[in-house]
């Protein structure tokens, strides 16, 4: 029996590669009816076994494995140092914002005190054009520093003959493919999504890149050491799902679920919770000008709030939208719809037929431009001025939204002026920035022509 082991280490794997109908998972079944002497281990942290355990429930048997192991983050100080060495080997944009300026504009960055910008940047510059260092030494290094091998035991279990590593950003698919290396065994591995390769230096490469994008096959090259010939293009496999117009429904049963009157349009804001503080600025101007029917007549807003998992951004989204709540053209989706398919179809519905889309530059612009719907930036903080530490613009610089805002497919307004004028004549005109928004799929999506899963599972296939 040939055993391939595959992490489900982060929530975006499950909405990736399991969760919706004709996933890769579903493929994965069919091999297995066809071959019943391939096995499918998935590998999950302790903590998320029963939550797995509970979606695959009858799925399981010989051919599918559910195994837990336990993967600690970096305890000791020489751990903690090397990661932090290794890590500012790049320092692009999204580097800068996450580790020196923050993505939440009241806490401290992600990596470390803001004073140590200039160690990042020096590491970046110095060691981190060295290809030794990022290709020999680092990897050589990685194993030695992190020890303990809690892989090992698992390998010794079942053998496998294949390792597919499915969030690659993570320390959890990391270790693995640490231990799968030094068993030579081979190795294939994706990011889980579209900001991963341009954030921080990862000290190890599977043997084989399921790329999603072009452009997360440039960032693979440009700033994760990684080669053109080991690098596949695939797509994404969760777009197979978006773009599926076998769940569609017509405009008018969505209108009347949200109870708007048949002949209205509406707007769908997706919020940034607490990386925007201004964000009831704009919805109270948008409201604002639906109420004088500015926007032209029957004008409606969605909001989605932040689903983030943090309790302080849920009370934060609270203080910001509870004013809202009861404003007759306001309508709230709070539904976490990922891993719930009858609420992914209908918030996708929504979006399928709004009329347009703001987006706090999230990866929601790409979902909404795969559906082809006008997309509206915000580039300005509402009614004051911040510093740019605390401004939506830092928002901005980030390296993988670089392509976004450069295609055209997304028009930034630059104050409350701009906003009304870019609404109205995409409410006006749908149309506008087609071309634009069909290129910005191709480099960004790979196209979205609902074959992503199939690429995913061939790659998985010739590896075997």
């Amino acid at each position: 029996m040939k055993t391939f082991f595959f992490t489900i280490s982060s929530p975006l794997v499950y909405r990736n590669l399991f969760f919706f109908p004709g996933s890769v998972f579903d493929k994965l079944k069919k091999l297995v009816f066809l071959d019943k002497n391939l096995r499918f281990v998935f590998l999950v942290q302790k903590k998320d076994l029963e939550k797995y355990r509970n979606f695959f429930g009858s799925n399981l048997g010989e051919n599918f494995v559910l195994e837990a192991v336990k993967v600690s983050a970096p305890k000791n100080f020489v751990q903690k140092l090397f990661y932090f060495f290794y890590s500012y080997f790049i320092y692009t944009g999204t580097t800068r914002t996450l580790a020196t300026l923050g993505v939440r504009p009241d806490e401290p960055p992600a990596g470390g005190k803001r004073w140590l910008a200039p160690v990042k940047i020096f590491i970046a510059k110095t060691f981190g054009k060295i290809g030794f260092l990022r290709e020999k030494a680092v990897p050589w290094l990685y194993p030695k520093i992190f020890s303990d091998r809690p892989f090992a035991g698992i390998f010794e279990k079942y053998n496998p003959t294949l390792v597919f590593a499915a969030h690659i950003y993570g320390q959890y698919d990391l270790r693995l493919i640490c231990e799968a290396k030094e068993r030579k065994i081979k190795t294939i591995g994706m990011a889980s999504n579209w900001d991963h390769f341009d954030k921080y230096y990862l000290p190890l490469r599977p043997d084989f890149l399921l790329a999603q994008s072009e452009q997360v096959k440039d960032f693979a090259l440009k700033y994760q050491s990684y080669k053109p010939q080991s690098i596949a293009v695939v797509g994404y496999p969760h777009f197979d799902f978006i773009t599926d117009k076998s769940y569609a429904v017509p405009r008018e049963q969505v209108l009347r679920e949200l109870s708007f009157p048949t002949d209205a349009k509406f707007i769908l804001y997706v919020s940034g919770s607490a990386y925007c503080s201004d964000e009831p600025d704009t919805i109270e101007k948008i409201l604002e000008w639906a109420d004088k029917n500015e926007l032209g007549a029957d004008t409606y807003l969605v909001i989605r709030p932040y689903l983030g998992g943090r309790g302080a951004d849920k009370d934060f989204d609270e203080a910001k939208f509870n004013r809202f709540e009861q404003h007759p053209r306001a309508r709230f989706y709070k539904k976490e719809f990922w891993g719930d398919l009858e609420k992914s179809i209908q918030f996708f519905n929504i979006m399928r037929h709004a009329d347009a889309v703001i987006s706090i530059y999230s990866t929601i612009v790409i979902e909404a431009a795969a559906l082809d719907k006008p997309l509206v930036g915000i580039g300005f903080d509402g009614y004051r001025v911040r510093p740019f530490r605390q401004s939506i613009k830092r928002l901005m610089i980030r390296e993988h939204f670089q392509d976004v805002l450069n295609s055209g497919a997304v028009r930034t307004a630059e104050n409350f002026q701009d906003l009304k004028n870019i609404l109205k004549n995409y409410l006006e005109n749908p149309d506008l920035d087609h071309e634009a928004r069909a290129r910005m799929m191709l480099r960004l999506a790979n196209g979205a022509d609902g074959k992503a899963g199939d690429r995913v599972v061939a790659h998985i296939l010739k590896n075997i």
